[in-house]
């Protein structure tokens, strides 16, 4: 499992970036992180790697759904922490997202169904004055 250690927020920014750059059209990232974690600073980065404007991301705790514009398509920012996993598809995502969206989702288990196959795992951990990333992606070796 690839890690990280993220000094601060600029860095966390990075990897978001980074990520989003290999992640296909209909990509859905899981995030996992206590409060405060990080999870929307990376989702930041990643909607710049798509070649979206960081600035306009917030957090979807209140809202639970934000949608982004980028040079590479749709982003969906999803915040399961109120509605829970199946409240993402009470909310009608499935039939709003098309194969070019990617799909961000904060506060997510293991649960879906997401809308494909292609699924990625982010955990954000604080550490020291920043904070530990630990992903997998589609396709990563097990760790022996």
């Amino acid at each position: 499992m690839p890690e990280a250690l993220l000094a601060d927020d600029e860095a966390t920014e990075a990897l978001g970036e980074a990520l989003a750059r290999l992640t296909p059209p209909g990509g859905t990232w899981l995030l996992r992180g206590e409060l405060g974690a990080g999870k929307t600073t990376w989702t930041r980065g990643f909607l710049r790697g798509l070649g979206g404007d960081p600035d306009q991301v917030s957090s979807p705790t209140y809202a639970v759904l934000h949608r982004y514009e980028s040079g590479e398509g749709r982003l969906f920012h999803l915040d399961l922490y109120r509605p829970g996993p199946g409240g993402a598809w009470s909310l009608g995502l499935e039939e709003s997202l098309s194969s070019a969206d990617r799909l961000v989702v904060e506060w997510a288990g293991g649960e879906g169904p997401w809308p494909t196959d292609w699924v990625a795992h982010l955990l954000l951990v604080s550490h020291g004055g920043g904070r530990r990333a630990e992903w997998t992606m589609p396709g990563d070796s097990p760790e022996r």
